[in-house]
């Protein structure tokens, strides 16, 4: 068996990283989240709010809740029932120092369940609560 000797291959010491696998690999896990990511609404809902001429800017730290035209009701995007709103806004209002409720309704709920949903929403801690409507052209 003949014995190799074993000589050491010459380092380029001039040489740079060749960064365009890094840059491709960057670029393909970005499409990868792009196309994997779903784009949650922000009520878990599809509402066909009113206009109004009067609206006014709200802050944006305030509790959802949207009510839907057969009488589905979510809370920040997460769905809840009528029975359950009222504890789900208490319990959403708790760590806030604001105490605002946004209520967005769409244009085909009755007036009846709208003023249960406000009156629930005061009753769960909410110093004010106000209806989301379109800005009227």
């Amino acid at each position: 068996m003949a014995l190799r000797r074993f000589v050491e291959p010459e380092i380029d010491r001039d040489a740079e990283p060749n960064v365009a696998p890094l840059i491709d690999i960057v670029f393909i896990l970005l499409i990868f989240f792009v196309v994997t990511t779903t784009f949650a609404r922000d009520l878990g809902m599809e509402v066909e709010r009113p206009t109004a001429r009067s609206a006014q800017e709200q802050p944006s730290q305030v509790v959802r809740v949207a009510v839907g035209r057969s009488q589905t009701f979510t809370v920040d995007g997460r769905a809840t029932s009528a029975f359950r709103l009222p504890a789900e806004v208490e319990d959403r209002l708790a760590d806030r120092l604001e105490k605002s409720v946004l209520v967005v309704a769409d244009v085909a709920v009755e007036a009846r369940i709208l003023v249960q949903v406000m009156d629930d929403c005061r009753q769960a801690g909410a110093t004010t609560v106000a209806l989301a409507v379109e800005e009227a052209p």
